[in-house]
């Protein structure tokens, strides 16, 4: 068949090539930043929150994949850290109660582009309970009134000497 000079047929081929181009390049985008395949629920735009924990998060990403729900957080770290793995965890807990599906895992996506894979397991649920028990713990303390705790001195010359019970002297 003899070479077409239709500018149509060339338009159209040109068209033709450049969407296959953005189909091949998106598809490599996502392979190097890591992204799973799966439904995506959520992008970001979703804030978790759990009255029950007194938890709330916002993952990167939610993806339904098959019967469950899975987490991604991307990171622009090269290395993963605990920060890392605990807040993957507190996802685990508010996926959960607002979806009813406990996640099997989650990925952490690095700024290498590496994906990390978190395993939801018993270990790290009661390490992150702890954590966020603690950290209430701490909030609520902060909430109450320190006592002063005067110096002698200090007490001696106070106009409200007579009238304070925390007087020293």
């Amino acid at each position: 068949m003899p070479p077409r000079s239709d500018p149509l047929f060339w338009l159209a081929a040109g068209v033709l090539l450049a969407g296959l181009l953005m189909i091949l390049s998106a598809w490599r985008m996502r392979r190097v930043r890591g992204l799973s395949s799966g439904r995506t629920l959520a992008l970001d735009d979703v804030t978790l929150y759990s009255p029950y924990y007194a938890l709330r998060g916002r993952p990167d990403r939610i993806v339904r994949a098959g019967g469950t729900v899975i987490p991604e957080e991307w990171k622009s770290a090269k290395r993963l850290w605990p920060g890392h793995i605990a807040q993957m965890g507190v996802y685990f807990l508010l996926i959960e109660e607002r979806f009813g599906v406990r996640p099997p895992y989650g990925y952490v996506v690095l700024g290498t582009g590496e994906r990390r894979r978190i395993a939801n397991d018993e270990k790290l649920r009661a390490w992150v309970l702890d954590l966020s028990s603690r950290i209430r713990d701490a909030r609520r303390r902060l909430l109450e009134p320190t006592r002063p705790r005067p110096r002698p001195a200090q007490c001696r010359a106070c106009g409200q000497r007579d009238n304070c019970s925390e007087r020293v002297a």
